[in-house]
């Protein structure tokens, strides 16, 4: 009898282990909040993905959650941070809180210890997970975290040196028309760039643009258009390895608000546990201005929202601050009421305009900015009215310049912004300007 029961255990063993698995030991070195973790059993790779026992995440002091078991059916039970977990081992199907999602790779049983995918776990209980390859280092906060979104263009060297700073990219290679046909933008390595942001652990997104209103009304009135994007979007997702999509619709016909989010829906739907993000236009509570964003509806279907808050002044308007602080606290207070601040991602710029009485407005970036410090004297001040910095010169040919850009200082209390009303975090256009002073306040606050 006893040799039949550890057969049992044996052959019950090697069914809950990973199928057509080569179990990997993954030398790697955990922290939380800044402190390391030792544990046993040692991590384990097991599809890209690090595994670790799940009592060492749940029953860590900064959590104290509990790990229950029930032998019918193979369920195990998290009570942790006000969130439940159950999931069967073997399955990876897991039910968060009464809402069912997916995770990368199935709980296992390894000598006698239940395996569960340390990021899923960890995010799913508000922490941030990060991954440093010259050090194999997973660090695990969770402390408050604001996420950082960014559009890459153009620039790969930026974000190599960056990598670390950056939870999510979204990058800008695709269009569409009113058909709903998707075409690549640019004529670049993508397999090379997804490669890397995956292994620094930035979560990819493709960006779609779409910025002609008739042809955004063919597109979001007619459901077999609708339907073509969708199904062309998923395709491709699924066929790059993208973790989620990222719709930048602009100029969208204010009576099609409806439909706007009606697409988001659709494709919110055929994308499964891929994320769904939208960016969208600012809009404070004084604006009268037709919108073609219901934000409530986009504030329900979309996981993410970045709120576009810049360009108060732009290449036709009169000079002035591209984002003023007042009015991003506008906007942001306008944004909160209309949809979850744990959604939102507050848009910053890294640019500038360079207007002169006369003559064509121009955008500038830092390093154009400091060519402009090399020829010509500029003079720099400081507009504590809507905290930001302008910067004027005179030229060669006499016109008087102003330039408006932002700096470390205007930079933080954007991010102040975000901090003080618990928003998901920040997204900024774009990586490829060189702006180091944004990078500067993501380092010392995250």
């Amino acid at each position: 009898m006893r040799k039949k029961c550890i057969l049992l255990i044996f052959t019950l063993m090697i069914m809950f282990l990973p199928p057509g698995s080569a179990l990997a030991y993954e030398n790697v070195n955990i922290s939380i909040n800044g402190e390391s973790r030792s544990f046993s059993p040692s991590a384990q790779l097991v599809g890209g993905r690090t595994m670790v026992p799940i009592r060492f995440i749940v029953e860590d002091k900064a959590l104290q959650g509990q790990v229950s078991w029930e032998p019918t059916g193979s369920k195990v039970i998290i009570e942790c941070q006000g969130k439940t977990f159950e999931f069967a081992i073997g399955s990876r199907r897991v039910v968060v809180n009464g809402v069912t999602s997916s995770m990368d790779v199935a709980p296992y049983i390894y000598n006698n210890r239940t395996f569960v995918p340390l990021r899923f776990i960890a995010e799913n209980l508000g922490a941030v997970v990060g991954w440093r390859a010259s050090s194999r280092q997973v660090t695990i906060n969770f402390d408050q975290h604001e996420r950082v979104f960014a559009y890459y263009y153009r620039n790969f060297d930026e974000l190599k040196n960056n990598a670390g700073l950056f939870d999510d990219v979204a990058f800008r290679w695709f269009e569409t028309n009113g058909n709903g046909d998707l075409f690549y933008e640019y004529d670049d390595d993508y397999a090379g760039r997804l490669a890397f942001a995956h292994s620094h652990g930035i979560k990819c997104h493709a960006s779609v643009v779409f910025m002609d209103k008739a042809g955004l009304h063919q597109l979001l009135s007619n459901p077999a258009n609708r339907t073509r994007l969708v199904n062309n979007l998923v395709t491709r997702v699924n066929k790059d390895g993208y973790d989620g999509v990222n719709i930048d619709f602009e100029f969208i016909p204010a009576d099609d608000a409806g439909l706007f989010t009606t697409f988001l829906a659709e494709l919110k739907s055929a994308l499964g546990d891929k994320t769904l993000s939208a960016a969208v236009f600012a809009r404070t509570s004084q604006d009268k201005w037709a919108t073609g964003y219901d934000y409530d509806g986009i504030g329900k279907v979309a996981d993410l929202v970045v709120v576009m808050a810049y360009d108060y002044s732009y290449t036709t308007s009169a000079a002035g601050p591209v984002a003023p602080l007042w009015w991003v606290r506008e906007v942001t207070a306008y944004m909160t009421a209309h949809m979850p601040a744990a959604k939102i991602l507050l848009g910053i710029p890294t640019y500038g305009y360079d207007w002169s009485p006369g003559l064509s407005t121009s955008t500038v970036t830092l390093s154009k900015l400091n060519s402009i410090k090399a020829k010509y004297q500029v003079n720099e001040r400081f507009d504590t009215a809507s905290m930001s910095p302008c910067y004027t010169y005179t030229d060669s040919n006499g016109n008087s310049h102003q330039i408006w850009l932002e700096n470390q200082r205007s930079l933080q209390e954007k991010w102040n912004v975000a901090v003080e009303n618990d928003l998901a975090g920040i997204s900024f256009w774009r990586i490829g300007n060189g702006f180091t002073d944004l990078y500067n306040v993501i380092e010392t606050n995250n």
